[in-house]
């Protein structure tokens, strides 16, 4: 057994201890762990606010966050402000997110329709909602993009598995008249029609004999300031061929048909060549794809930096290119008004959409920005890496450093431990 003083020398080295252990927890009571001593781990984003917040009101040396979704906006601010203020802010991914980004666009054509686009993860589920309600419910394809055309109102949000993208119109276009320029006849008639149907402002230039021109609105000049759009239908659009190269050039959009391809002015602007006539295939009209029905040639010599729009088989036969500033569109069909005239029911609805989405991608239409707009989240996950930092592979840290609390339990059982082994060494000795 030890002796009395050898048992004295312990019980106070036990009490010395127990001061000891009492005093830090006192000291880590009044004054709160330095940057360094702290480090939370979260696993999922359900807890993510709470440790935010306690990272808020104590000093944390590192955050290591597991997030299986996107984090708000909000939550992404707080983690930039406590990154700011010292601490080391981890994370990573569980796996990718359904929406990464989504963006609302106007569509330059009468109707206001916003075009949104959005990507993420491929084939990933989503609905989009704007200030009016639902707006659309689809999957994204497999390359992880998806675009919808709609009338959008406000605010809109598209919603994933977790994930939240906010978006809206910043700006509306400004749409002029659309020139149509050709002879006096069916395709010439059919086309202003159906664009008018569609709400553009049309002007016609119709010739019915040479120099004579029955007309639709003002004879002004051919430039930006005045049309959104012009259309070339055959070669009676000759007199104005290099004013029409020259408004392409300066921004202007342009469609010309294969007849109005052969004027030798507009050679410079085209994205392609007429090549062979093509047959058309009988009863194709009332079919599932009626221009196959309609005449005209395939397009050839296509441009390098030109886009082919549609095609006959292997052939094309719309071809369309940036021109400087302008874009230029090459039809190769002839008489599209027969698709109008002697197709089934749908045909002219459906020759009115086409015509009209072909002036919509050319047309000029200068932006001007609305005067307010609602605040936005669009692109989530980039916003996180801007505000976070790239993502950290936290699987090869897999021991967790001592937590503050910890570190409080620690201390409190070495304090009742010191204290019973003085009060127990006292007993035995029989000492009070």
């Amino acid at each position: 057994m030890p002796s009395p003083g050898n048992r004295r020398l312990l019980e106070g080295g036990a009490r010395t201890a127990a001061c000891l252990a009492l005093g830090a927890l006192l000291w880590r009571a009044w004054f709160p762990a330095p940057a360094g001593d702290v480090a939370i781990r979260l696993a999922g984003t359900g807890g993510l606010p709470q440790a935010l917040a306690r990272a808020v009101r104590t000093p944390v040396a590192s955050l290591d966050l597991a997030v299986d979704s996107l984090p708000g906006a909000s939550d992404r601010a707080v983690a930039r402000a406590v990154a700011a203020a010292g601490t080391t802010v981890r994370w990573t991914l569980a796996a990718p997110p359904s929406v990464s980004a989504a963006v609302a666009e106007p569509l330059a054509e009468p109707s206001g329709r916003v075009r949104l686009v959005t990507i993420g993860r491929a084939e990933a589920a989503l609905t989009v909602r704007d200030a009016a309600g639902a707006v659309d419910s689809a999957r994204l394809s497999t390359t992880g993009v998806r675009a919808v055309d709609a009338t959008m109102d406000g605010l809109v949000q598209v919603h994933g598995a977790g994930v939240l993208a906010t978006t809206a119109r910043r700006d509306s276009l400004v749409l002029r008249p659309v020139l149509v320029l050709g002879r006096a006849g069916w395709e010439g008639k059919f086309v202003a029609a159906a664009l008018e149907e569609a709400g553009w402002r049309v002007e016609t230039r119709f010739s019915v004999a040479p120099l004579v021109d029955v007309r639709q609105g003002a004879a002004d000049a051919i430039d930006t300031s005045r049309y959104s759009a012009v259309v070339a239908l055959d070669e009676s659009a000759a007199s104005r061929a290099a004013a029409i190269a020259r408004y392409a050039r300066s921004g202007g959009g342009v469609i010309v048909t294969s007849a109005a391809a052969r004027l030798t002015a507009l050679a410079s602007v085209l994205p392609a060549r007429a090549g062979e006539a093509i047959v058309p295939t009988l009863g194709a009209l009332s079919g599932e794809r009626p221009r196959r029905a309609l005449g005209g040639v395939a397009l050839t010599s296509v441009a390098r930096d030109a886009v082919t729009l549609e095609r006959t088989g292997n052939r094309a036969r719309v071809v369309a290119a940036r021109v400087d500033a302008g874009r230029v569109l090459m039809l190769g069909y002839d008489d599209t008004w027969r698709w109008r005239m002697e197709g089934d029911d749908s045909g002219p609805s459906a020759h009115r959409a086409w015509w009209s989405s072909l002036v919509s991608s050319v047309a000029y239409a200068p932006p001007v920005q609305l005067s307010a707009t609602p605040a936005v989240d669009e692109a989530p996950l980039a916003a996180l890496v801007e505000a976070w930092g790239p993502p950290s592979d936290l699987a090869a840290d897999t021991a967790p450093p001592v937590s503050s609390v910890a570190w409080d339990r620690l201390l409190f059982a070495a304090f009742l431990l010191a204290l019973l082994a003085e009060w127990s060494s006292r007993r035995l000795r029989g000492a009070r």
